[in-house]
């Protein structure tokens, strides 16, 4: 058994479950909230506020901590206590002992998520950034196989389907921790101990702010907060806007549009990968990224101006152009956190982008429901310019300096 599981093959393994636990908590989550523990519907959305973006900040305190540990043991003890947080949510009522639930979920998979990349850093030292972008679509078929273990279950029995949806959720966390403990082996932390400690000590750092201090990756990080709008644009906006304006006498190509997103993101991550990887720099992946959302955008608000079928195919077009745009962001960001010269602050960078992407997705259902879910073409274009501007800023201010070494100052 140890023999067939590798460290790349456990990790594998640990992210399809993992993901398709997380696929039917998102599916299941808010219905869970409301319908189970009878709390309001703005409540719930409160909680997972609070949940999702606490975490995510809290998390930032973390990165010496997974240095120290290694990422292995890190995240290993991080799927532990989100498992037992999931079981814990399970059993409590109150929208305080929900929040906080919620927090400590979104905590210790954020510090977990910053420890996984120091586990593909170090299992796949020769071609991380492709092995990043297998387990990205992996990930993607874990997603798309629990949300659909999800529905099925909400259609079964509303309140009971929530319930297994966040049981299905701990189980995968638990079972995540068993793979990663069984198939990844203690000497795989081997690019941290393998270094001097004078080295060591450098990776450990000091606070995150010695990082804030160089503007490139603060560019970076603006830059990606205003691009993970492409999240709450997939699964917030169009949805609204193919319900209320393209095609609003039907559901079905709300199903039909997250799906094709899906495969687009399954089908294409690796190959842009090592397209980025071996031919592109990462800045102008990025630029790239953000010229393909704006599209997508601009796509959207032109089909205001047509109905129907036409209507909907335009908005179909927006949404390959906004997924293709994911999986550019995704290969540039890849590429830029794995860098030389980041890389052995990979555990701060990493929390920082994931906070920085947290805060765009938390803020874009607002910024999208006053700017662009009206019947006009206007908001949509609005938010494109944005997003333009801000790839052709990215692209001009050289951020390909990101990639250099970043000195980080220690004290004696």
């Amino acid at each position: 058994m140890s023999g067939w599981l590798t460290p790349r093959r456990a990790l594998a393994g640990a992210t399809v479950v993992n993901m398709t636990g997380s696929g039917a908590y998102i599916t299941g989550l808010t219905v869970f909230l409301v319908y189970t523990r009878g709390i309001s519907a703005s409540a719930a959305a409160v909680c997972i506020l609070i949940g999702t973006l606490g975490g995510k900040f809290g998390a930032l305190l973390f990165g010496s901590v997974i240095d120290r540990l290694g990422g292995r043991l890190t995240y290993i003890a991080t799927k532990a206590v989100t498992g037992l947080g999931i079981a814990v949510l399970m059993t409590v009522s109150s929208v305080a002992g929900l929040t906080g639930c919620l927090l400590v979920y979104g905590l210790f998979s954020a510090v977990g998520g910053a420890a996984r990349n120091l586990i593909i850093r170090d299992v796949a030292e020769t071609d991380t950034k492709i092995y990043r972008a297998k387990l990205r679509s992996l990930a993607n078929i874990g997603i798309v196989a629990g949300s659909g273990v999800g529905a099925a279950a909400l259609a079964w029995n509303v309140p009971s389907g929530a319930v297994v949806c966040m049981a299905l959720n701990a189980v995968s966390c638990l079972a995540c921790a068993v793979l990663v403990l069984a198939g990844v082996p203690v000497a795989t932390d081997r690019f941290r101990s393998a270094k001097p400690e004078a080295e060591q000590a450098v990776s450990r750092g000091e606070p995150i702010r010695q990082l804030l201090a160089h503007p490139q990756l603060v560019r970076f990080l603006v830059v990606s907060a205003v691009f993970s709008l492409m999240t709450p644009v997939l699964t917030y906006a169009i949805p609204l806007w193919v319900a209320h304006y393209s095609y609003p006498h039907d559901a079905w190509p709300v199903g039909a549009l997250v799906a094709t997103n899906a495969v687009i993101v399954i089908v294409l991550q690796v190959p842009i990968g090592r397209l980025a990887d071996r031919r592109a720099r990462p800045e102008t992946v990025m630029a790239l990224a953000g010229l393909t959302l704006g599209l997508g955008l601009a796509a959207a608000g032109v089909s205001a101006l047509v109905s129907g079928m036409t209507s909907l195919t335009v908005v179909w077009l927006a949404v390959i152009l906004v997924s293709i745009a994911e999986v550019l962001f995704a290969a540039a960001t890849t590429e830029l956190l794995f860098a030389p010269g980041l890389k052995e602050h990979l555990s701060r960078t990493s929390s920082l982008f994931n906070f920085a992407s947290a805060l765009g997705e938390a803020l874009g259902p607002t910024v999208l429901l006053v700017v662009v879910l009206h019947p006009a073409p206007g908001g949509w274009l609005a938010v494109a310019a944005v997003v333009w501007a801000c790839a052709l800023l990215y692209q001009r201010s050289a951020v390909a300096a990101v990639a250099e070494p970043v000195e980080v100052q220690t004290e004696s």
